[in-house]
């Protein structure tokens, strides 16, 4: 974990501190306190990751402790597109596609996945806005397979999507644009606990869910 650094040196701030308050009150300090020091920041530097990784997500620490909140799974997604085709003059229909979300409390990746391409989040954040809701904004870069890159190119975007959570189902919805002149809204439902790894298994695995 990256942080490990910050969380020792946290601790032995914390020692410090704890020492020279002593220190100033006349209590005289045994060398023995401090034998059990490298074990007492190991422990806590397992219940720092642990707590990063996974506990974080326990339920009943949400409605006190938590507030971000638990997104990471595989979601349905539709797209509707303002493209146009300039072959027939006519708006593209809604596509099906899906979102897998990796997530701990600290770092978030998202990967969109269709059946012609892959996008894939190169920039992140979920942001807590003022009435306690949240949205996630982001900067992703699209790669289509390359027997599609003939009539599309590898391309750059943003995006920006609410989380909604009305009775324990979670949703999100918001929009996305590109750096090709096209727009569109984006829907995720159905989320699954399964992180897929392509678009046959992540529809496979939501039909089947």
């Amino acid at each position: 974990m990256s942080d490990q650094k910050y969380v020792k040196a946290i601790i032995y701030a914390v020692v410090f501190i704890w020492t020279i308050i002593l220190l100033w009150n006349h209590t005289s300090i045994q060398s023995a306190w401090l034998t059990p020091l490298s074990t007492v920041t190991t422990i806590v530097l397992y219940l720092v990751i642990a707590f990063d990784l996974l506990l974080w997500k326990l339920s009943f620490l949400h409605s006190w402790f938590v507030k971000r909140p638990v997104i990471d799974g595989t979601w349905k997604v539709e797209i509707r597109s303002n493209w146009i085709d300039p072959a027939t003059n006519e708006a593209a229909m809604p596509i099906t596609s899906y979102m897998v979300v990796r997530q701990t409390l600290s770092t978030l990746s998202m990967r969109l996945l269709t059946p012609e391409s892959s996008s894939a989040l190169v920039g992140t954040e979920i942001v807590c806005s003022a009435d306690g809701l949240y949205c996630i904004t982001g900067v992703y870069r699209n790669e289509p397979w390359f027997d599609f890159r003939y009539r599309s190119e590898i391309h750059y975007g943003g995006l920006w999507l609410h989380v909604a959570d009305d009775r324990g189902t979670k949703s999100m919805v918001g929009h996305y644009w590109t750096d090709r002149n096209t727009a569109g809204s984006m829907r995720l439902t159905g989320r699954i606990s399964r992180k897929c790894q392509s678009f046959a298994a992540a529809q496979a695995a939501i039909e089947n869910a």
